[in-house]
């Protein structure tokens, strides 16, 4: 059963998580392994947050830490005393080392809570199940596309009609590694998955404060992601029990 009907039985069964495309990794006991750890700054003058008014379900909406008066105010840069938050940190080109964390699926596991996705920022193996759950007395309306150019590739569009219900499908990405997730019903509703191939990935803390362990020995590329400032990279050669110190500066 292919198509729109393979879709829909997605939609009614739990799938089991088992590691999709990451099959291509080699999972290996790490002995003398080196980690990378640093922080991940911001300089300049922070965007203003995009205001949007609540037109649908204010008595519910209105409770998110960012909820005014009628508006929802959200920070697409976050930053506290020049720290960004909210970056992917990969490792690129590793394809041997420790096993994937066994509560990997909880990265790419999506949470409504006053009509705001939690987390802002996930990671997932491209074409292994993203899991998005309503937990509000409230209809939402989770939609998951990447951007190809100027079109827009949708990947999925399934109303939750009530607090409880959860959508479980695996997504394969086509032309790039980032799925942008919203709700239709509910346009200040924004999070970002990004696909990673090994488990050398991090995701910068609310201090911007990052840590990669248990490094094979070895040259490396480490890319930092953020979903609206863009992509940076380092090379990086580490050595055996080798901590390194790491700094990227986004503007």
């Amino acid at each position: 059963m292919r198509g729109e009907n393979m879709r829909l039985v997605f939609l009614l069964i739990t799938l089991v998580f088992s590691g999709g495309s990451a099959a291509a990794y080699n999972a290996v006991a790490i002995d003398d392994g080196a980690t990378i750890r640093g922080h991940v700054t911001y300089e300049g003058l922070i965007p203003e947050a995009d205001i949007y008014y609540m037109q649908k379900n204010p008595r519910v909406c209105g409770q998110a830490i960012d909820a005014h008066a009628g508006t929802r105010s959200v920070s697409m840069v976050r930053v506290h005393e020049r720290m960004l938050r909210d970056v992917v940190l990969l490792l690129d080109g590793v394809n041997e080392g420790k096993p994937f964390p066994k509560d990997f699926s909880d990265f790419a596991a999506f949470r409504s809570r006053w009509c705001t996705w939690d987390p802002r920022i996930g990671v997932f193996v491209n074409g292994d199940p993203i899991t998005i759950i309503n937990l509000d007395p409230v209809v939402h309306n989770p939609i998951g596309y990447e951007t190809v150019g100027r079109a827009r590739l949708n990947h999925f569009n399934v109303p939750l009609h009530m607090e409880g219900l959860q959508f479980h499908q695996p997504v394969e990405l086509r032309k790039g590694r980032v799925l942008k997730l919203e709700c239709l019903q509910h346009q200040f509703m924004h999070s970002w998955i990004f696909a990673v191939d090994n488990p050398y990935f991090a995701i910068a803390g609310d201090r911007g404060d990052f840590r990669i362990q248990d490094i094979p020995p070895g040259s490396y590329s480490l890319t930092a992601w953020h979903p609206t400032l863009g992509r940076q990279s380092a090379s990086v050669t580490l050595t055996a029990n080798q901590t390194l110190e790491v700094t990227f500066e986004f503007r």
